[in-house]
C-alpha cells in the first residue's frame, strides 16, 4: 500500500516536469498517459488476483520486482517509453494491492478485515502526504529521475516485509446450503448474486478512486488555473493526503459500531453535500482547503467499504478480489483521463464539477441498492454488520 500511495502522487507532482522534457507546453496534453496506466492497471489487477487463486502470494510478489525499470524509462523523452513506464506503474501497483487485499480478506473473515483495510488506507495517506513535503524541503521538485528513483527504492521496503510475513491461504467458502432452501426456486443462485455484489462493489470502487486520483493528479493545474498560485500546489497535495490518512485512520476505529452499509450511505452523502458547497467558491483558496479537508475526512475510508461489505456476504476468491481492485485501480487511471479532457474543453472547474457528478452517480447507486435489499431477504452476514 505504502508503494502504490508513491506511484499515485508521484504521477501528479512530476507532471509538468515530464511535459518540459517531452517539450510540451500544457501538462494537460499528457492525458493520455492515464490511459496506459489505466490498461496496466486492469491487467496487473487481474493477473495478480488469479496468481492467489493458483500460487502462493509470496511466488506471486515477485512479480512486482520489474519496478526497478522505472527510473530509467521516466529519464527519456519519448511517449511511446513514458507510456510504456506508466503502463508498468499501473500494472506493477495494482498487482501488489490485489495481492494485499486479498491477504487481508483471507486472514480476517467477515467484518474483522474493516478496520485492517482502514488502516491499510491510512498508511496510503501519511506516506502519500509527506512525500510532496520531503521533495520540497531536499529541493528535489524538477528532477524527475530523482523522483522516480526514490518512488523505486521506496518500494522495497514494504515488499520485503510482506514477502518475510506469513502467508495467508483462502478460507473454506461459506455454506448457503439452508437459504438457498428457504428461497423460492426462482430466485437468483448463490454464484449469481455473489458476482452481482462483485461488480456492485467494483463500480463503487471506480467511482470513489477515480474521484480521489484526480483530485490529487490535477490539484497542481488547478492550483496554477484557477487559484493562480502554483505554490500552494504541494501544500494541498499534502493537506488531501493528510486528511485522507486521518479519515481512513478515524474510520479504522468507528466503524465497528455502525451498520456498514447505513455508515457508506451517510458518509457519500457527507461528501456530496461538501462539495456542492465548494462549487460556488471554486476561486477561493480558503474553500478549497475547507473542501479537501473535509473530502479526505468523510471519504477517505470509501474505498476500504467495498471489500470489506465483500467480505462479509461471503469468502471471496482472488479472482473476485482483483475484480473490484481493477474498479478501483482502472478508476485512478481512467478518472484523471477523463478530468483532463474535460479541464482542457471547459477549464479548471470541470475538477470540482466532475467529483461531484461521481459521488452524486454512487448516492443514486446506493438508494437503488437499498431499494433491492428491502424488497429481498438481506444476506446474514449483512444483518450482523453492526455492533
Amino acid at each position: 500500500i505504502a508503494y502504490q500511495s508513491l506511484t499515485t502522487v508521484i504521477v501528479g507532482l512530476t507532471l509538468n516536469d515530464l511535459a518540459e522534457r517531452m517539450h510540451v507546453e500544457n501538462a494537460l496534453q499528457l492525458h493520455n498517459l492515464f490511459l496506459g496506466r489505466a490498461i496496466g492497471a486492469v491487467f496487473g489487477t487481474m493477473l495478480g488476483g488469479w496468481l492467489c487463486d493458483v500460487c502462493p502470494i509470496k511466488l506471486a510478489m515477485s512479480s512486482a520486482l520489474s519496478v526497478i525499470a522505472v527510473p530509467f524509462s521516466a529519464s527519456t523523452g519519448n511517449a511511446w517509453v513514458l507510456s510504456a513506464n506508466f503502463f508498468l506503474l499501473g500494472c506493477v501497483g495494482s498487482a501488489l494491492v490485489s495481492f494485499t487485499v486479498s491477504a487481508a480478506c483471507w486472514s480476517f473473515p467477515g467484518k474483522e478485515v474493516g478496520p485492517v483495510l482502514a488502516t491499510c488506507n491510512g498508511a496510503f495517506g501519511m506516506t502519500s502526504a509527506a512525500l510532496p513535503l520531503i521533495f520540497k524541503l531536499l529541493h528535489l521538485q524538477g528532477f524527475a529521475v530523482v523522483e522516480y528513483s526514490f518512488v523505486a527504492v521506496c518500494s522495497l521496503p514494504p515488499l520485503a516485509f510482506l514477502l518475510a510475513s506469513q502467508a495467508p491461504t483462502r478460507p473454506v467458502e461459506r455454506s448457503f446450503e439452508k437459504e438457498e432452501e428457504e428461497e423460492p426456486g426462482d430466485s437468483p443462485s448463490k454464484a449469481v448474486r455473489q458476482w452481482m455484489a462483485v461488480i456492485a462493489a467494483a463500480l463503487a470502487q471506480f467511482l470513489f478512486s477515480g474521484a480521489s486520483s484526480a483530485l490529487l493528479s490535477w490539484i497542481v493545474s488547478y492550483s496554477a488555473n484557477e487559484l493562480h498560485d502554483r505554490s500552494m500546489a504541494p501544500l494541498l497535495v499534502s493537506l488531501l493526503q493528510g486528511s485522507l490518512m486521518l479519515g481512513s485512520f478515524s474510520a479504522s476505529r468507528y466503524q465497528q459500531y455502525f451498520a456498514l452499509w447505513d455508515l457508506a450511505r451517510g458518509q457519500v452523502f457527507a461528501v456530496l453535500f461538501g462539495l456542492l458547497l465548494w462549487l460556488p467558491f471554486t476561486d477561493s483558496v480558503i474553500a478549497t482547503v475547507l473542501a479537501l479537508a473535509w473530502y479526505g475526512l468523510a471519504g477517505g475510508p470509501l474505498v476500504t467499504y467495498c471489500s470489506t461489505l465483500l467480505n462479509q456476504h461471503c469468502s471471496p476468491s482472488g479472482v473476485q478480489l482483483a475484480v473490484i481492485n481493477v474498479g478501483g485501480n482502472f478508476g485512478a487511471s481512467a478518472g484523471p483521463f477523463i478530468v483532463g479532457i474535460l479541464m482542457i474543453q471547459t477549464g479548471p472547474t470541470a475538477l470540482p464539477c466532475t467529483v461531484s457528478y461521481a459521488f452524486l452517480a454512487a448516492l443514486l447507486g446506493f438508494g437503488v441498492a437499498s431499494i433491492q435489499r428491502r424488497g429481498n431477504k438481506p444476506e446474514p452476514l449483512l444483518q450482523n454488520a453492526g455492533p
